[in-house]
């Protein structure tokens, strides 16, 4: 064995285990004290980096979890305003109720309730304006995704949060197709063959989902109205009063109709007039009616032919385009269509729905095309109009005025003007609208686009309910009065308007807060939960492992040092060898 002085191998050997295991030692007291296996990037470089990325979407994530539940905060705040409101508007409806109890009261009845009334009125525009959560005023209107419209026939009707503010001169609109309603005309007018004795005049009216009917001889007053006048032009004989009459049966009928309509709820209208086609004329033709008229006076019979037997019976929806539909079945022959048989099924002539587009520049063919629906068009899905609704009134439809004839001192029925669609929608752009986007944006996720809006419409008394039609001239739920049984009867009509409005927006709301904000709330939980679990598998300690280690290199620290001790006491037998000789 060679004993050498100037190294010791075995010590050094001896010492570099040493070292590292005073190296793993300190790695293990480092990560059993902070709980961290990742506590610097020499730890795991990869793992840090992908440690660091979660840990930064975790708190991200926490961020979002209180802007969601500051957000619900905000909506109840926002609902308890709304259910105050829906509270004062049932209390309205009451008062409106009591004021149309027109035998009981008496003026000072009414003007109590009138009082009471405005100061509903003004408790609700006091919500309306003072409502706010913090300094954001929430139900003024301010909060909202506002429009207007301009162009002839143009009205803007809504925006959605996810409509885009508009640029400074507008969305271009561009009417391709005008909206039309569906109809039935008759190919002839009703005459005293088709009404006698032995055969009453029947038609059924069906909608789908309803169905109506009439039967001269049901209608005991109504039969003995047409039998009298059946009988007293039969005693006349002449053809002018055989025309006469049957027109005045037709009329009868045609109203008769139109009441069982209304009494069933079908949005259908019935009318009787002449068609102008006879005459040729049509409204592209002339600059005015006047002008109109003064054609049809120059033509052979003129305005005289109007008074004929030629009136047909119209029956029309009130809705406009392709959904609405319905059928009639009349027991005479090829009343409604020539081959048509008696009793049969006769479709109305189908609406069609609005077409053009919105934004962009029509003339080079730009713009997004909306989808229409009746009068309304709308911005399609994913695009920059996106929830723009407007509503384009004019229509091909003929325009009927009564026409009074002066030679014979009488009102001769009903005039027919005709426009079609090219006259309405030849020009390029039929006009603007303007977008004004105010929507709330809530951040309710740990990335930049993770958010979601909402827009709060105004329930000041002026907004509400200004869209129904009624006698009392009331443009909104601030201008009702109860002074009378007709205005009390028309206020409530107007209430129920304002109530289905407020209970529409607590419904959105309410449908925000849970499929939303309360929804996302407890994705988010459960994101953070997983993404921690995550990051916790990369970076924490595994104290059961850790102590193991560490009790092993205690004990490879123990033996290293006693080695180590052992390894410098070697070069101590050179000393024997230097001592031989003594």
């Amino acid at each position: 064995m060679a004993l050498r002085v100037n190294t010791n191998v075995a010590a050094l050997n001896a010492l570099r285990h040493l070292n590292r295991t005073e190296q793993a030692l300190s790695t293990n007291l480092e990560r059993l004290s902070s709980g961290r296996r990742l506590n610097k990037a020499a730890d795991g470089p990869a793992a840090l980096v992908i440690s660091e990325q979660m840990k930064s979407q975790i708190s991200s994530i926490d961020q979002a979890i209180r802007n969601t539940e500051t957000s619900v905060s905000m909506v109840q705040t926002t609902e308890g305003a709304l259910s105050e409101v829906s509270n004062m508007l049932i209390n309205l409806r009451q008062l409106a109720v009591h004021g149309a109890n027109e035998g009981a009261n008496d003026e000072k009845m009414l003007q109590a309730d009138q009082n009471e009334v405005e100061n509903l009125l003004a408790t609700m525009k006091r919500i309306a304006m003072t409502t706010q959560f913090g300094t954001q005023a929430l139900l003024d209107g301010s909060r909202a995704s506002t429009g207007v419209a301009v162009g002839d026939g143009l009205e803007f009707v809504s925006a959605s949060e996810l409509s885009k503010s508009s640029p400074s001169e507008g969305y271009k609109v561009n009417v391709t197709q005008v909206a039309t309603r569906p109809l039935l005309v008759s190919t002839r007018s009703l005459t005293l063959q088709d009404v006698n004795p032995q055969n009453s005049i029947t038609f059924v009216v069906n909608t789908g989902n309803r169905t109506t009917s009439i039967d001269l001889k049901e209608n005991r007053t109504l039969w003995e109205q047409v039998d009298k006048i059946r009988r007293q032009a039969g005693k006349d004989g002449t053809p002018e009063a055989v025309e006469r009459a049957g027109r005045t049966i037709q009329q009868l009928l045609a109203g008769e109709l139109q009441a069982k309509l209304d009494d069933t709820g079908m949005d259908l209208e019935v009318f009787v007039y002449q068609p102008s086609e006879m005459l040729g004329v049509v409204l592209s033709d002339f600059d005015s009616l006047n002008d109109t008229l003064e054609e049809m006076r120059t033509q052979p019979g003129g305005l005289d032919e109007l008074a004929g037997g030629n009136e047909v019976i119209v029956i029309r929806h009130r809705q406009f385009g392709s959904e609405p539909t319905f059928t009639i079945t009349s027991n005479v022959a090829g009343f409604f269509r020539t081959d048509a048989p008696a009793n049969s099924a006769v479709a109305a002539i189908p609406g069609r729905d609005v077409e053009g587009t919105i934004g962009g520049n029509p003339e080079t063919g730009g713009g997004e095309v909306a989808i229409g629906k009746g009068q309304l068009l709308m911005g399609a899905p994913s695009t920059d109009i996106e929830g723009v609704a407007v509503r384009y009134t004019n229509t091909t439809e003929d325009e009927l005025f009564r026409v009074f004839s002066t030679r014979e001192n009488r009102d001769i029925g009903l005039y027919k003007q005709e426009k079609d669609n090219d006259f309405l929608v030849g020009e390029s752009v039929d006009g603007y609208v303007h977008i004004t986007q105010n929507a709330l944006s809530f951040q309710i996720g740990p990335n930049q686009v993770q958010n979601s809006k909402f827009s709060l419409q105004s329930v000041n008394p002026e907004e509400l309910a200004r869209s129904v039609e009624n006698e009392s001239g009331f443009r909104s739920l601030n201008d009702i009065t109860l002074l009378s049984a007709d205005e009390s009867g028309d206020a409530i009509t107007v209430i129920d308007e304002a109530i289905g409005e407020v209970a529409m927006m607590r419904g959105d709301l309410g449908s925000f807060q849970r499929n939303t904000l309360e929804a996302n709330l407890n994705n988010l939980r459960i994101s953070k939960e997983n993404l921690t679990a995550s990051e916790s598998q990369l970076a924490d300690t595994d104290m059961a492992a850790e102590m193991s280690s560490l009790v092993k290199n205690q004990i490879l620290l123990a033996s290293g040092t006693a080695m180590l001790a052992q390894a410098n006491q070697v070069p101590q037998s050179v000393m024997q060898l230097l001592n031989v000789g003594q």
